[in-house]
């Protein structure tokens, strides 16, 4: 049986432009899923007035959580003491275990002023207006309370999807494209070039119809045109993502981005410009951008 460890690494003062780095590094090193928490901001605990969230245990600094087996921490540990510098560990028996306090880091959310994120292990009842959105993450995939998600979802919630058909690439735990089904999109395509991803995907996304999922690389060899593409990534894949829009994408169209750091904004926005597209609607929040761009 094996053993797990969560490597537990606390921030007073986190640079947003080190994120993507820090996490790319742990995931060469072993790592197999990490869960970033982020103290809730005063706008946020006002909206939700405490329906959704343990206010009493609001933390106070942003802190990762990173899950690996004992066997691959002590064969990588010299590298990744480098990448964390002084983190604790606490230890987990087995996989059930482990999965069980990744649990614990997931809680009820509401997301914009429609979605609710509801973990497939509690009972949630809805109130009028609400969408909900019921997942088991696994260990590897989001959760949704992170900005690239969440902002994602907002923008969505004022895009007409009925009727619409969609393609989620790089979908992780398929919480966009619940969402789009619930705004009402007739078809949708699941992406993702990891099997686990897809494997998540299809568990979260079971009870609905009308979903094709695909192990793929972007949007290679898929011959259709999306009346909406979605693309919660990174900014340099993003980039190459741009190369299928001309084939992949209806006119009037519609291309949602996020997972981009602000460092990177100018870069992308200039390369889905020169695609024809144009800049409808951005979010910043925490030095993440999320935005929504029409096909002219």
């Amino acid at each position: 049986m094996e053993k797990y460890l969560i490597l537990i690494k606390k921030f007073d003062n986190f640079n947003k432009d080190a994120h993507e780095v820090v996490i790319d590094k742990l995931y060469d090193f072993g790592v197999e899923g990490v869960e970033i928490k982020t103290p809730w901001t005063k706008k946020e605990l006002a909206q939700v007035n405490g329906d959704y969230i343990d206010i009493e245990n609001n933390i106070s600094e942003t802190t990762i959580n990173a899950y690996i087996q004992e066997l691959d921490y002590f064969k990588n540990k010299t590298e990744i003491d480098k990448i964390l510098g002084d983190y604790h560990i606490k230890g987990v028996e087995d996989e059930k275990k482990w999965l069980l306090a990744y649990q614990k880091y997931f809680n009820i959310t509401k997301l914009g002023n429609k979605f609710v994120i509801v973990p497939a292990w509690l009972d949630y009842e809805s109130k009028e207006g609400e969408l909900i959105i019921k997942i088991d993450p696994s260990i590897a995939f989001g959760t949704g309370s992170h900005p690239t998600t969440k902002n994602v979802l907002l923008l969505m919630e004022n895009i007409d999807f009925a009727n619409k058909k969609v393609v989620d690439v790089g979908a992780g735990s398929g919480i966009l494209s619940i969402g789009a089904i619930l705004l009402g999109a007739k078809d949708i395509l699941v992406l993702d070039n990891d099997v686990d991803a897809i494997k998540v995907s299809k568990d979260n996304l079971i009870e609905y119809n009308n979903i094709d999922f695909k192990v793929n690389n972007l949007l290679d060899d898929i011959d259709i045109k999306f009346d909406v593409i979605i693309a919660n990534i990174v900014a340099d894949v993003i980039k190459k993502l741009t190369e299928y829009l001309e084939d992949n994408l209806i006119n009037g169209g519609i291309f949602l981005v996020s997972g981009i750091i602000d460092s990177k904004w100018a870069g992308v926005k200039e390369k889905i410009l020169a695609k024809g597209l144009k800049l409808e609607n951005v979010i910043e929040e925490d030095g993440w951008i999320t935005a929504k761009f029409i096909k002219e």
